[in-house]
């Protein structure tokens, strides 16, 4: 029991220092109540949230432990990591109030996290002095030692940067609960010395009367389990003297059970039933249920040992009692556990589904994001590709165009120059057509200078040389023409198919851009001819409303 009560004592200071005024009674709860309506930020929310649940802590156990749950609520809405450690700490102070030690490490360790990220020195040395006591309660106590000893050196590093000249209130029951652990280990000695430590520094310190008592007894305890009575009956009493002067009417009821415990060993039985019956009147008075049960069953085995059979029924009766009554009380408060436990199971497998859907919801986009980035990837890559035909594409035409344009040019250099050289063969021809005119006509001039007998061959050599000059001319025009101009006779033909060969002729010297003097001499005939030729030509070409000259017409084709 003792070990217990130590540790509860520890984790109440806490809640002392953690809070601001907790209070027991409903006046204060509907207080707290009517401020929480009334508050709108978040900090404020959690304050009176925390509140509220230390309030119902001796009230209702499932409402404190609601209230403890939605400060967390709101913490987490938040996202304020100190308000998320203070409602993580006092959701773990609930819990482990009630025995739900494995819902309450959860909670301690999370503010334990919370307080390492922020710097705060203090809400770290709080978490693992909590921590601690767990362990001790679970009887663990090499490892309750190790978080009370990290607890400690962490409150002296923040003592020492602040200059404090006493240390943190916490230390006294850092050094109460090493006591408890030593103590247990069976190692006196250093349970003695950390006793009487914690007692040195509460004696300094104000409002330390509860604590101070409670090291008190236990250093009478750890004296008594070695063997020296008279240092352990000595502290018991000034554990005893402290509560009386405080007022303390439970832990007086408590230090007579010690007392009597001690005389008991020491079997000094009157001693004991002195002691014994001065805890009982003042437990029944205070309604401690734990106590009368616990003095009761020392009061049945006193009895028993002094073989007073009647008082020893009397008290084993009353024991029973208060112990069936505490176990009822134990069963609801298990029942109570059970459904804490069970509600806070189905909470946490909500959250386990909701953060399965969540990690699944995540998945899920995190697979469409990679399928968008592959089809953009993808799209992106036939864009370019596509990108890259179509400039290819493009090059190449260019190119073609280019090459076509050169050809063209060529083409267009080569048909200059074979019209050069068909004009000047043109012109050739004419010039030579104009030497057999002047020729044939000397001769026709002359001919009556010749010989009668000549004059008969002279006539005949002028005949050839006209009928030589038409024909050779016109055969090889049209061939040299037909060569350059290989399709303009199948055009012509396709505007007009009853061109005559004379018309066809006058056609190809006018594409020549040759003029009507030209073409007479070529073809012997007199401009006048030519002029009514080129007229009927227009009519035929159905050129003669137009403002297209007959040249630049035939140019065309």
């Amino acid at each position: 029991m003792k070990i217990n009560l130590s540790v509860l004592i520890v984790v109440v200071v806490f809640l002392c220092n953690f809070y601001d005024s907790p209070a027991q009674d409903r006046q204060v709860i509907d207080s707290l109540h009517f401020k929480l309506e009334s508050v709108r930020d978040d900090s404020s929310k959690v304050s009176l949230l925390t509140q509220i649940s230390s309030s119902y802590y001796t009230l209702d156990l499932p409402l404190s432990f609601q209230y403890a749950e939605k400060a967390v609520m709101v913490a987490e809405e938040s996202k304020s990591k100190p308000l998320l450690a203070l409602a993580y700490m006092n959701a773990g102070n609930i819990c482990f109030m009630q025995g739900l030690f494995d819902m309450a490490v959860k909670n301690f360790y999370t503010a334990l996290n919370l307080n390492q990220e922020l710097g705060k020195s203090e809400g770290v040395a709080q978490a693992l002095v909590n921590l601690g006591g767990i362990q001790l309660q679970l009887h663990k106590f090499e490892e309750s030692k190790e978080y009370f000893n990290k607890a400690f050196q962490t409150f002296s590093d923040l003592s020492q940067k602040r200059g404090d000249t006493i240390p943190p209130q916490a230390i006294v029951s850092i050094y109460n609960n090493l006591g408890i652990a030593y103590e247990n280990l069976e190692d006196y000695n250093q349970a003695i010395d950390y006793y009487q430590r914690g007692i040195s520094l509460a004696r300094r310190m104000p409002g330390q009367s509860r604590n101070l008592a409670m090291l008190y007894n236990n250093l009478g305890s750890s004296y008594m389990k070695r063997g020296n009575p008279a240092d352990a009956i000595h502290n018991m009493e000034q554990a005893l003297k402290i509560r009386i002067e405080s007022h303390d009417r439970t832990g007086e009821a408590a230090s007579h059970r010690m007392m009597g415990i001690f005389f008991y060993m020491q079997k000094n039985y009157n001693r004991a039933l002195t002691s014994f019956y001065q805890g009982l009147t003042l437990a029944e008075e205070v309604g401690s249920t734990p106590i009368i049960s616990g003095i009761t069953e020392k009061l049945f085995e006193t009895y028993k040992v002094l073989n007073n059979a009647d008082s020893a029924l009397k008290y084993h009766i009353l024991f029973k009692k208060y112990a069936d009554q505490l176990t009822n009380e134990e069963t609801l408060r298990e029942f109570t556990r059970m459904e804490i436990i069970s509600q806070y199971q189905e909470k946490e497998k909500i959250q386990q589904v909701e953060q399965r859907r969540q990690a699944l919801r995540h998945f899920l986009i995190a697979i469409v994001l990679v399928l968008l980035v592959i089809i953009l990837g993808l799209l992106f890559f036939l864009s370019q590709s596509r990108l890259r035909r179509l400039n290819l594409l493009n090059r190449n035409i260019q190119l073609a165009s280019e090459k076509a344009e050169l050809e063209r040019e060529a083409l267009l250099r080569e048909l200059e120059m074979k019209n050069k050289e068909l004009t000047t063969n043109v012109m050739y021809q004419i010039r030579k057509n104009e030497l057999i005119n002047s020729i044939a006509g000397k001769l026709m001039a002359n001919s009556h200078n010749f010989k009668k007998e000549n004059q008969g061959l002279i006539n005949e050599i002028i005949r050839e040389l006209e009928d030589t000059q038409e024909e050779t001319v016109w055969n090889e025009f049209e061939q040299r023409f037909h060569q350059v101009h290989n399709q303009f006779y199948e055009k012509l033909n396709t505007i007009n198919p009853d061109l005559s060969p004379n018309e066809r002729r006058l056609c190809a010297f006018l594409r020549l851009n040759m003029s009507s003097k030209e073409i007479s001499s070529i073809t012997g005939q007199s401009l006048r001819s030519i002029e009514v030729a080129r007229t009927r030509l227009r009519k035929k070409l159905d050129l003669t409303n137009s403002e297209v000259g007959l040249i630049e017409f035939l140019a065309t084709l």
